[in-house]
């Protein structure tokens, strides 16, 4: 078994960093900077998806 050293501090300062953005965040989040994604968004992203689907399927009919 390979004796495998992990370096701490290096995780320590991931997570320091990590919670920093965290703090900003919900600092930004507060006061008001930051808005909810509007439903409509995510259903215009699936309605293109659903559409690239359905002519990536209709190209693969078209090569047989």
């Amino acid at each position: 078994m390979k004796n495998k050293v992990i370096n701490l501090s290096d995780v320590r300062k991931e997570k320091q960093a990590e919670k920093q953005f965290l703090t900003l965040l919900a600092d930004d989040i507060d006061s008001g900077n930051v808005k909810a994604i509007p439903s409509s968004v995510f259903d215009r992203i699936a309605a293109i998806k659903h559409k690239a689907l359905v002519a990536r399927q209709n190209n693969e009919l078209i090569e047989m």
